[in-house]
């Protein structure tokens, strides 16, 4: 079937569904007072995993133990292709603060103190406030992009990074650039280095490509770099990283190979290897 015309029969399909809402509801409702417990069981595991597959991101990570984080020459490569100061900015809250795309494009110039140094962030997904520190030299370079572009702050009534194209449909989000046109130049700079790598692709009805890394990759490489300066303390990285759970901030902390390596090797008992030589050559 022509994909074009799938499509126009699906919204169609939908579109009789819910006009049809009403005695669906009387159905579904007649189904759940008595279907037996284990029918009832399987139709919610049906109706759990369409909603999943058509509207939901899978949560469990895909890539295994793969490091999604940057390195250090990738993350040098990337930021110097960069020749956009407001986008150089952009990532570099990322990188350096460990904040999430949603976090980062909504930073208004109400957000910090100046006097502290602190930074205010809004998370929306949580729906929560939190504070964090500015680095002092990032501090520097934060005030001295908005001295740059204080009349362009202004007119977009504070938003950092700013935009008066005619792109956005939401009232709230025409001042700045979005999320999806900050991963548009993500990816744009990211293909410029060479470093776009696909591993695999999505279970959606459309698969897409799966890089290893987005900018999220900023955020995993900030939480990284701050626990190994602060001697892998998880506690301080969790609060840094501003999780509920240290289990969801260790799925961020990455080790490069060759450290994962040299302490494997640290970690080997020499005795027992010269045990196992001697009964291998017995053999």
């Amino acid at each position: 079937m022509d994909p074009q015309a799938d499509k126009q029969d699906k919204k169609q399909t939908s579109k009789q569904l819910t006009q049809n809402w009403p005695e669906i509801k009387q159905q579904l409702q007649f189904l759940g007072k008595n279907l037996t417990k284990w029918n009832l069981v399987k139709a919610i595991g049906i109706l759990s995993e369409a909603r999943k597959s058509r509207f939901l991101r899978r949560r469990t990570p895909k890539y295994g133990s793969m490091n999604k984080a940057f390195s250090n020459p990738e993350l040098e490569l990337f930021f110097s292709l960069i020749d956009d100061q407001k986008i150089h900015l952009l990532f570099s809250f990322q990188a350096i603060m460990g904040l999430r795309i949603g976090e980062a494009v909504r930073i208004n110039i109400k957000d910090i103190n100046l006097r502290t140094r602190e930074l205010r962030i809004f998370t929306e997904k949580a729906r929560k406030t939190d504070y964090s520190l500015i680095p002092t030299q990032f501090f520097d370079s934060v005030l001295q992009y908005i001295d740059t572009y204080q009349e362009d702050i202004a007119r977009a009534k504070g938003f950092l990074f700013f935009s008066f194209g005619q792109t956005n449909k939401r009232k709230e989000t025409e001042q700045r650039i979005t999320a999806e046109t900050a991963r548009v130049y993500f990816h744009r700079y990211i293909k410029k280095a060479k470093l776009d790598e696909v591993y695999g692709y999505s279970s959606a009805a459309k698969p897409k490509p799966l890089h290893r890394l987005s900018p999220h990759s900023l955020r995993h490489y900030a939480i990284t770099n701050f626990a190994r300066r602060n001697n892998g303390n998880v506690l301080l990285a969790s609060k840094f990283a501003r999780h509920s759970s240290l289990a969801t901030t260790m799925i961020y902390i990455h080790s490069e190979k060759d450290e994962l390596y040299s302490g494997i090797e640290r970690a080997q008992d020499t005795e027992l290897l010269e045990r196992i030589r001697r009964v291998q050559a017995k053999v």
